[in-house]
């Protein structure tokens, strides 16, 4: 999502790599091969998530203190000096083996956020012995519904704004969810480049 990167693109400084992983599990397990290799001090997992929890807000950050695989029921724990430092709210991060695009398919997890990528990272961190830690934006609440990312993506780790535009053109009633999308992922961005950039000037 052009929002995302360009939240995370504004983290960018010394000492700080930026690794743009792309979308889903497996993006994020490639991205992890080439991150590790860099042996950095840590690995933070950032970018945009969907709320489980009712009280979250479009813009609201989201530190997990635990991140669950919903495919291996695996969970893992952050490195608590980072946890200690980062913004937001602590809560449970699940990441889940599809995108939860509507209310029902949040209602079926358990957790506080939800993304795809963290627990990935998560793991390839752990086997490397690299702190971890995941840093969320919610943009979407429990009550919205998303596009079909999947089926725009068609395996692709990003979305090319050419897919985007003919998905729209085959299914116009999804048009509001995308225009919705612009306003929340600008919001959860600043809030993203804010809040983890605070961290990393601290820690600097």
């Amino acid at each position: 999502m052009p929002a995302e990167r360009r939240a995370l693109r504004r983290l960018e400084r010394p000492g700080v790599v930026l690794h743009l992983g792309g979308m889903g599990a497996e993006a994020a397990a490639r991205a992890a091969v080439a991150i590790v290799a860099e042996r950095p001090r840590a690995l933070l997992a950032v970018g945009f998530c969907g709320a489980l929890d009712p009280a979250l807000r479009v813009g609201d950050l989201v530190a997990a203190e635990r991140v669950l695989d919903e495919a291996t029921g695996e969970t893992f724990a952050p490195d608590a000096a980072l946890l200690a430092a980062a913004p937001g709210r602590r809560g449970v991060l699940v990441s889940a083996r599809r995108i939860a695009r509507t209310p029902d398919a949040r209602a079926r997890l358990s957790g506080t956020a939800v993304d795809l990528e963290s627990a990935a990272l998560a793991r390839a961190a752990g086997a490397a012995g690299i702190p971890f830690l995941a840093v969320r934006a919610v943009t979407d609440t429990t009550r919205h519904r998303l596009p079909d990312f999947e089926a725009i993506a068609a395996g692709a780790p990003d979305i090319p704004i050419g897919r985007l535009l003919a998905h729209v053109l085959r299914r116009p009633w999804e048009l509001p969810r995308l225009v919705r999308l612009g306003p929340a992922a600008g919001r959860a961005g600043s809030a993203l480049a804010g809040g983890v950039g605070d961290m990393l000037a601290a820690a600097a």
